[in-house]
């Protein structure tokens, strides 16, 4: 699926998830895999707890890390679909 604006995702709730110092790390049973997420892939994965469509998730992004619209879209983008290519969440189209 192509990720856009209009997006809504969430995390897979298969995923489990453990806070180490403020940093996320998680575990994909399904896979037999394990991945660590920095401060700012943690913040966005709390923001993933419930649906959320990226437009709204990068204003939440914006007004925490004070960057422009457009260059937080680029910066996101390939962590979604890196998060998204792993199953470590579902994207659906906007309703």
């Amino acid at each position: 699926m192509k990720l856009t604006l209009e997006t809504i995702i969430q995390r897979n709730n298969e995923i489990l998830t453990s806070d180490l110092d403020g940093e996320k790390v998680m575990i994909s049973i399904q896979l037999g895999e394990y991945f660590g997420l920095g401060k700012t892939g943690s913040f966005i994965w709390d923001q993933l707890e419930k649906p959320i469509k990226i437009d709204d998730l990068i204003q939440l992004i914006i007004e925490k890390y004070l960057i422009e619209k457009e260059k937080c879209w680029n910066d996101i983008l390939p962590f979604l679909n890196d998060l998204l290519e792993k199953e470590l969440i579902i994207a659906t189209k906007s309703q």
